[in-house]
């Protein structure tokens, strides 16, 4: 065999000095790619972390050089429009300034509106109209000082996500257990199992009367954190007449998937797959971070008797701009969580979606809301700001605030204000269920 000659062994190689030589070339486009994706993704995984870097590189530099100086005010105005082109009346516009400040108002006869004496600034404004569409609208307007800024905006048509069923529920054996606050009483607990848009349900207990016969009213309990860890708010529900059904989502920027999965549950629970459940009588109930679901919820789907919220928060806005004034310091890291939603100016969608103040439907049943006065990680002014707009738009509702008990008004002791508690959420109950009184 003959040797390659130089020119055959130049040949053969090139291939491989062409791929060293385009690998930066394609390493650095793959780098840009990524970047871009970082810096643009939406998911819920990404974001979060992306707005926490922004944040705190925003805060190193303004330490050095100063923060932005205001610069005057301007006007955003505008005429909304439904998606068959009449206007939008009564519909919510709403901006909000980079730490959180609100400027909102409601649209005239005409789906008209104006937002005078806006901080020269970029927004993206959001738009809540009465038939329940919610939009933000981009690209973010740019506010001049002493100038009129227009910004007409079509909204689309309303749309229910499209919810796939839950299939093949199943209840595990049945245990019965005892708790003895804020009276003693026992249940009986079943683990639930469904197939979940294709995927295993989050972990989820059904309890019932330990001598359950007659259909009964049903809670849907949304726990903020293991259903497990919350036995002795559904054990004591349970023995007092009702069939609890417990659930605690994991925690989330994006709920939407959690909520599809409530309304899988809701569907079981009003086609009679749970036992001696009453799937007509049906009440909402959740806590702290869990009332988010609840609420949203109620922008999904009215046809409960009630709900029941303790310790709700109802206005990311007004938390983070609590938290940029240096007058609200939440424990467990949730600062960061609302650092993580991103600006409140040019990201407001999360702090819309779940600010369930703006969202108040006239058609909502009657809501209980309990809060703690010294709840240290939901200020309880977030359940008054709630309840003073359920009480412009006229809608049935109970608010009782407590002196000393904890976030979650829990007690590992039995309280004046824990039977207090557990008396007034009984009433209420028996009062949607019209029942008789406890």
């Amino acid at each position: 065999m003959h040797d390659p000659s130089p020119l055959q062994e130049a040949h053969h190689n090139a291939p491989l000095r062409l791929l060293v030589r385009a690998w930066p070339v394609f390493a650095g486009i793959m780098l840009v790619i990524g970047v871009l994706f970082l810096a643009t993704s939406d998911h819920p995984r990404i974001f979060p972390l992306r707005h926490i870097v922004l944040y705190q590189v925003e805060a190193w530099w303004y330490e050095r050089v100063g923060a932005p100086q205001q610069r005057g005010t301007g006007t955003l105005q505008g005429c909304v429009s439904t998606a068959d082109g009449r206007p939008a009346v009564a519909a919510t516009v709403l901006v909000a300034e980079l730490e959180g400040t609100t400027h909102s108002t409601t649209t005239d006869t005409a789906g008209c509106y104006i937002l005078p004496d806006l901080p020269a600034g970029s927004y993206v404004p959001v738009v809540g109209a009465t038939n329940g569409v919610d939009i933000s609208v981009r690209p973010a307007v740019r506010v001049q000082p002493d100038q009129q800024q227009t910004r007409d905006i079509r909204l689309p048509p309303p749309t229910l996500p499209a919810v796939e069923p839950g299939r093949d529920l199943r209840l595990g054996a049945p245990i019965t257990l005892a708790w003895p606050l804020p009276r003693p009483g026992s249940a009986v607990e079943q683990s639930v199992q469904f197939d979940s848009g294709g995927q295993p349900n989050q972990t989820m207990f059904y309890y019932t009367p330990v001598d359950a016969a007659a259909p009964l009213p049903v809670l849907l309990i949304v726990y903020p954190g293991p259903a497990e860890a919350w036995k002795g708010v559904s054990i004591p529900l349970a023995a007092a007449g009702y069939a609890v059904v417990a659930t605690g989502p994991a925690y989330s920027f994006d709920l939407e998937a959690d909520l599809d999965e409530l309304q899988r549950v809701i569907q079981f629970v009003r086609a009679g797959a749970f036992p001696y459940a009453d799937g007509r009588q049906l009440v909402l109930m959740g806590g702290s971070y869990s009332s988010l679901h609840v609420l949203a919820m109620l922008q999904r789907d009215v046809s409960f008797e009630g709900a029941v919220l303790l310790g709700p928060p109802t206005d990311l806005f007004a938390l983070r701009r609590q938290l940029e004034a240096g007058t609200f310091a939440p424990p467990f890291g949730l600062d960061q969580a609302l650092i993580a939603l991103g600006r409140p100016n040019t990201n407001p969608e999360p702090f819309w979606r779940y600010s369930a103040r703006y969202h108040v439907r006239p058609d909502w049943p009657p809501l209980l809301l309990m809060h703690s006065r010294s709840d240290e990680v939901v200020p309880f002014e977030q359940s008054e700001l709630l309840a003073a707009e359920l009480e412009a738009a006229g809608l049935p509702y109970e608010a009782t605030f407590f002196d000393g008990m904890s976030h979650y008004l829990l007690a590992d002791d039995a309280s004046e204000q824990l039977d207090m508690l557990y008396t007034i959420l009984l009433e209420f109950l028996a009062s949607v269920f019209n029942e008789p009184a406890p």
